[in-house]
């Protein structure tokens, strides 16, 4: 009778042991989880935007890259715009006209102003150009949140393909954030109110003027930069609310 209670104890020894362990591992794990994105963790920002070939369709996903514009930002370089409309003096900058190797889509070229004829002397997106932007964000410090409106379901599954179609991958500390619902909650518009968020509208509803420029991928990120430095803190709240590895975003072919 005593062998057979030392023998239940000891198992309900190594259970509590085994419970125990796994209780530190799920808590080690949530601690880990929990302080990936927090509004402070984000060093780097980088505004995206590109022109295409044309949209993604379920007929042809595979709409390539004719121009990428990047503007990075330190976060506290950021932060002391304080609402201001005028862009800080230290910031990065890459642009770059790429061919795409395919038809423009007349529309596309329409807006953007770029054609099979005048990008024919540019390189495709090759080693090269994935070489470029991946060092251009190895300079950055880390980790870094790309924002792009509309990124994601569009600028980062295009920019994801070009770069994994040539072998590139993003490292870990690489997040993005689309900035059209951020903006949805920045701009504080009710539900149900009938209100365009084109990143034109945005930015029309915080300066009340129209920009000069739009459809050029370094215009376009101008604008997007302005209008999120209208709000600096809140901006970066959100951002850190909605930021998600961009790992997990799906390519689009």
């Amino acid at each position: 009778m005593a062998s057979s209670s030392i023998s239940l104890t000891s198992e309900v020894t190594n259970l509590v042991s085994v419970d125990l362990s796994a209780s530190i591992s799920v808590v080690k794990t949530i601690t880990s989880i929990s302080a990936v994105v927090t509004p402070a963790r984000f060093n780097s920002y980088v505004f995206l935007d590109l022109e295409t070939t044309g949209f993604i369709t379920p007929e042809d996903p595979k709409s390539r890259i004719t121009e990428l514009s990047m503007w990075a930002i330190e976060r506290q370089q950021f932060l002391n715009c304080n609402g201001t409309r005028k862009i800080p003096r230290v910031t990065n900058r890459l642009n770059l006209c790429v061919y795409p190797s395919k038809q423009i889509d007349p529309m596309a070229s329409i807006k953007s102003k770029l054609d099979n004829v005048n990008l024919s002397h540019q390189s495709q997106f090759d080693e090269d150009v994935g070489n470029v932007v991946m060092s251009f964000l190895n300079r950055l410090q880390k980790p870094i949140c790309m924002v792009a409106h509309y990124g994601k379901k569009f600028d980062f599954p295009v920019l994801k393909s070009e770069m994994a179609n040539v072998g590139k991958e993003f490292s870990e500390d690489v997040f993005c954030v689309d900035s059209l619902p951020v903006f949805r909650v920045c701009q504080r518009i009710a539900r149900g109110v009938p209100y365009s968020y084109t990143l034109e509208n945005v930015y029309e509803r915080i300066y009340n003027d129209r920009p000069e420029i739009m459809h050029e991928a370094e215009a376009d990120v101008r604008m997007l930069f302005l209008a999120a430095i209208a709000t600096p803190g809140p901006f970066l709240d959100e951002v850190a609310n909605q930021a998600i590895p961009i790992a997990n975003i799906d390519k689009c072919w």
